[in-house]
């Protein structure tokens, strides 16, 4: 991985139907595979925010966001010093053409104030030149806004539009959900997770894949409303037995959206069953998230499917878990499959089946 960020963005909200058209639909695509790619005329500008290449008087601008521990939690790089800023922007600007494989294009992004509150960068493919990949990093200060998905799929307007790129991908640590939610929402797909793919930091990291292909890129079909009920509710499931810092867990929320006859399976690798009930499932973990063994605790999906019909869902994941057991970190890959019902007008949960696989701990 290079110095310059990969995608990184803690949770904001946006409507992709908020971002503006900043790419006239009849001009021509570059010829991508050969040379350097045709750029439009910049600042491009959408309804919000303006587009540039950055300069060396966005030294300051961009400092302030890289040089936070929480922006480069998930980066490839510890917090800048303002040196380093300078010497990455330096690169990025010469190479900026896009004219070699492997080059980087940075993009600073203005509000409407002409304010720099983060980058989206494009980086053309060593392998094949006609595809790219897509990074970016945000200023909290616009976190919750929109702003990073309206600037990141301008960025991909560009990369489409004029670029003439076929695939563009993005590439977040499973741990940065955030992250992996702005590239669904702006409509790339999340297509394979790579386990262990980066030693980083003095630690072996696994990282999420999206892609999205110029012809589907626009035309990504909205999530259904059941989809997305779907969503929250499975989410608002795992989030319940979240535990940080010691803080005492209750799983009301958990037990809120299970079917009151809702059936829990878990399966050993060697293929034993052991079923519950909702008490016999929730009770015991509560007190054991409770102890003083365990301090830190997290579950999510890095991977799903959905299928929705005749007021009956199925949910298919790939999860990831880990914490902090008796001081000693540990983490552990699993599956589930969900299914939902819907019921007086909401989707519970009416069985899971699980089986996860060993722990790695340390």
């Amino acid at each position: 991985m290079t110095d310059v960020p990969a995608p990184f963005q803690p949770a904001e909200t946006a409507d992709p139907a908020e971002v503006a058209d900043s790419i006239d639909p009849a001009a021509p695509a570059g010829p991508a595979a050969e040379g350097a790619p045709v750029h439009p005329p910049y600042p491009v500008r959408t309804k919000r925010l303006s587009l540039r290449p950055v300069r060396m008087d966005d030294v300051e601008a961009i400092y302030a966001h890289r040089s936070l521990p929480e922006v480069a939690l998930y980066l490839p790089h510890e917090p800048h010093t303002r040196e380093v800023t300078a010497e990455v922007i330096e690169r990025v600007i010469a190479g900026e053409a896009l004219a070699k494989p492997g080059d980087w294009f940075d993009l600073a992004v203005e509000d409407e104030s002409g304010r720099v509150v983060g980058e989206v960068l494009l980086r053309r493919e060593t392998d094949e030149p006609a595809t790219g990949q897509v990074g970016f990093a945000f200023h909290p200060d616009v976190h919750g806004t929109g702003i990073p998905s309206e600037a990141v799929a301008a960025a991909l307007d560009i990369a489409f539009e004029y670029f003439g790129w076929h695939r563009v991908i993005g590439i977040c640590d499973i741990r940065n959900r955030a992250s992996a939610a702005l590239m669904r929402r702006i409509g790339m797909r999340h297509e394979s997770v790579l386990r262990d793919g980066t030693f980083l930091k003095n630690a072996w990291c696994s990282d999420s894949v999206f892609a999205v292909l110029s012809r589907e890129w626009r035309r990504t079909p909205e999530r259904s409303e059941d989809e997305r009920a779907v969503d929250t509710a499975v989410t608002v499931f795992l989030s319940a037995f979240t535990r940080r810092s010691g803080e005492p867990v209750s799983l009301a929320a958990a037990r809120a959206v299970l079917a009151p006859d809702a059936v829990i399976e878990y399966v050993t690798a060697d293929g034993k069953a052991t079923r519950m009930d909702v008490d016999e499932f929730l009770l015991p973990r509560q007190d054991y998230l409770n102890g003083p063994e365990m301090s830190d605790f997290e579950e999510f999906e890095v991977q799903f499917s959905t299928v929705v019909g005749a007021d009956r869902a199925l949910r298919s994941s790939l999860y990831y878990k880990h914490g902090i057991r008796d001081g000693v970190p540990f983490s552990a890959w699993g599956r589930k499959h969900t299914r939902l019902t819907r019921a007086t007008g909401d989707w519970l949960i009416e069985s899971v089946t699980w089986t996860d696989d060993p722990e790695v701990r340390g």
